[in-house]
């Protein structure tokens, strides 16, 4: 084999490592879509005049809320913790 086929051979095998090493990232990556959202240690909203005030998370399939703020609303809806509808 002379050094023009080598060098050629060395980019193919190269890039099929390469390929095989991005593909293998991101098929074994956690999923962040299968994670529960999470609100920990927020802070204060406060909203007048039917405002919505939201310190925790708001999901329709679940989530956590740990050490969230005070949530205050004159006239509209608020949500400290976990809620599926606001």
């Amino acid at each position: 084999m002379d050094l023009n086929a080598a060098g050629q051979a060395a980019s193919v095998i190269g890039c099929v490592v390469g390929i095989v090493g991005l593909l293998f990232t991101l098929l074994s990556a956690p999923r962040r879509a299968d994670a529960a959202p999470q609100a920990v240690r927020t802070g204060k909203a406060t909203t007048t005049g039917g405002g919505r005030a939201d310190t925790g998370v708001v999901s329709r399939t679940g989530g956590q809320a740990e050490d969230t703020g005070d949530a205050t609303s004159q006239g509209g809806a608020t949500n400290a913790g976990v809620t599926d509808s606001f």
